[in-house]
């Protein structure tokens, strides 16, 4: 906990801008602040990006295509591309909806997560396309590399392009708003949700080309098996493969963000990538040399335990999240700043999920699910000043945190739904008062004493402007 110091209004702005927190918008209207929101311009670039690259992809990969040799390659028609998004969308589903309930605690905003399934599914796998197309013609040597052209791109290129351009949204999030980390949960989400995007695009080519192949091709057998096995394979038995791979620089970049080593820093990125191309090559590899009646065994012995453990390794992290909320609040509650409820009552999410049901009876859903944001981010502010990872520009943001979930709380946002149960709306008056008392929280002045000591940042580290 922090007191309110003053500064004038461009220093202010500087010092929030360096702590990577919110700026201070009170007195802006909405239209101004949606205005003024540099997320809303990224978010129009995105899309407008985004767009363009499946155009652009589409004018290669729809009409028809003639080879040197004569050869006529059919392109992917719409009926069949709109078949394939119907059986992709599943897998893409099952995914949302896995990092959906890992991140709980404090949940990146939904504009987030359609910018990383719009930059995976659109602009990363456009790059990737032409990307692995160049490198591999500059691979080519006369004989065609003997006929392993397909699997030395397959193996030494693509896992670098992919992950490559899957990562830059990680990155373009972390140097604009690096706030929206606050831990390897956050990293590993966005990472999984740009993977999941590219997974769900390249299906889509995958399972029109197996359809198109089998239309025009009278030795194509059964085409609706293939294309039954082919789902199956993609979308089911190793549709873990691109939000694994790209999850792995997200935890990277999850660890920097959270650690005060400017060695780790630097090495935990780097390290996160490393391990994203070397997990999709070796992935490659074994799907291009080891025939299939061998490969699927491997993938249910090795490759899905390792699956089970990363997700094992997150549940934990997601519930470390909830003892560092309690940590946090618990210091704000022994200084008198906030109610002694509060540790208890946001650091657990069946606790913090029965609020917000309550809420619908005995207080206000938005304010509660706002207050909810609040307490969460300010314990996670507070959790990086005491570590030394966030400088005193966050202080700023800190005092104005406090003053939001005293308004909220006193507008009718709920804290605790413990004791509180639904009621018919015929016996309302006989459960009007049954809301505890909004809590004032202190009026703090300059001369109070802070709860949570401040860190400072390591001198030899200056965190990016």
């Amino acid at each position: 906990m922090a007191v309110k110091i003053q500064h004038s209004p461009q220093v202010e702005t500087y010092l929030r801008r360096r702590a990577g927190v919110a700026p201070l918008e009170s007195g802006l209207s909405i239209p101004k602040k949606i205005l003024r929101s540099k997320w809303t311009w990224i978010t129009c670039a995105i899309v407008l990006a985004s767009v363009a690259s499946l155009i652009i992809l589409g004018f290669d990969i729809v009409p028809d295509r003639t080879l040197d040799d004569g050869m006529k390659i059919p392109g992917l028609n719409f009926d069949a591309l709109r078949t394939s998004a119907r059986r992709a969308l599943p897998t893409l589903i099952f995914w949302v909806v896995c990092f959906f309930l890992i991140d709980r605690f404090k949940p990146q905003r939904l504009m987030i997560w359609i910018l990383a399934l719009l930059w995976g599914g659109c602009i990363a796998i456009g790059l990737s396309y032409y990307l692995n197309t160049w490198v591999g013609q500059q691979m080519a040597v006369i004989d065609e590399m003997s006929g392993t052209a397909a699997i030395r791109i397959a193996v030494f290129v693509a896992p670098f392009v992919e992950e490559g351009t899957k990562a830059c949204i990680i990155f373009f999030i972390v140097v604009i708003d690096r706030n929206r980390f606050t831990s390897r949960v956050s990293g590993a989400v966005v990472g999984g949700l740009a993977g999941a995007g590219f997974a769900f695009t390249e299906n889509i080519i995958y399972y029109a080309r197996a359809i198109v192949y089998g239309s025009y091709t009278s030795s194509a057998g059964d085409v609706a098996a293939a294309l039954d096995y082919l789902v199956f394979l993609r979308g089911v038995l190793t549709a873990f493969g691109h939000p694994l791979f790209t999850l792995m620089t997200g935890v990277g970049v999850g660890f920097a963000v959270a650690s005060r080593s400017k060695m780790v820093r630097i090495l935990a990125p780097a390290a996160g990538f490393l391990m994203a191309a070397f997990l999709h090559m070796f992935f490659n590899f074994q799907a291009s040399v080891i025939p299939e009646e061998r490969l699927l065994p491997l993938i249910l012995i090795i490759a899905w335990p390792v699956v089970i453990g990363v997700a094992i390794r997150l549940i934990m992290s997601m519930l470390r999240q909830g003892k560092i909320i309690a940590a946090r609040l618990e210091d704000y509650a022994a200084a008198g700043w906030l109610p002694d409820n509060y540790p208890s009552a946001f650091s657990r999410l069946r606790s913090r999920a029965w609020t917000v049901v309550m809420s619908l009876w005995h207080g206000s859903v938005v304010k509660t699910w706002m207050m909810q944001v609040r307490v969460t981010e300010l314990a996670m502010i507070a959790d990086g000043i005491s570590r030394g990872t966030i400088d005193e520009g966050a202080l700023l943001r800190e005092y104005d945190l406090i003053n939001e979930i005293n308004e909220l709380d006193q507008a009718g946002g709920l804290s605790s739904g413990q004791g509180l149960r639904p009621y018919w709306p015929w016996n309302a008056d006989l459960h009007r008062n049954d809301r505890p008392n909004a809590v004032h929280l202190p009026a703090h002045t300059t001369t109070a004493e802070p709860p949570v000591k401040y860190s400072a940042v390591d001198p030899r580290w200056q965190a990016p402007s």
